[in-house]
């Protein structure tokens, strides 16, 4: 998996989101502390995007981004779940920093999601190796 071959479908201060067709997935950096407005603008352009083209694996780095608010988290979960139900998403890898506090908020937006039923399987990863392998890994369900 080539990185280069992504180009970039939107970038701010605070993200950046690029974009392969050939292996119809996204790669979202999230950096810094993020106000409301800017994230949940990005969020929905994220979310939007994922419709639109049809994409089926997402890689989402969150290693240098500051835990969101409470109330962001659940505007993301309840916002992106909804949009992101009839989407064709098969994959989500998040790469997580060591911010306990990080890591704990997106804890907090899937569990919220979880009331929406998606389509897709989502992991935590360390290392952007790991996740890489496992979006593009073969197994018994994804051939079904």
């Amino acid at each position: 998996m080539n990185l280069q071959n992504f180009e970039k479908a939107h970038e701010r201060e605070f993200v950046t989101i690029r974009h392969c067709p050939e292996t119809k997935m996204i790669w979202n950096e999230w950096r810094g502390n993020i106000p409301s407005g800017p994230l949940r603008e990005a969020m929905h352009f994220a979310c939007q995007f994922i419709v639109e083209k049809e994409i089926e694996l997402i890689l989402a780095d969150y290693t240098r981004m500051l835990p969101p608010s409470l109330q962001d988290q659940t505007w993301i979960a309840t916002h992106a779940a909804q949009i992101l139900h009839h989407s064709k998403l098969k994959r989500v890898a998040n790469i997580m920093g060591s911010d306990i506090f990080q890591q704990i908020s997106i804890e907090t937006i899937y569990e919220i999601a979880s009331k929406y039923p998606l389509p897709c399987e989502s992991r935590d990863f360390i290392f952007k190796e790991d996740a890489l392998e496992w979006l593009f890994s073969t197994d018994e369900d994804q051939a079904a």
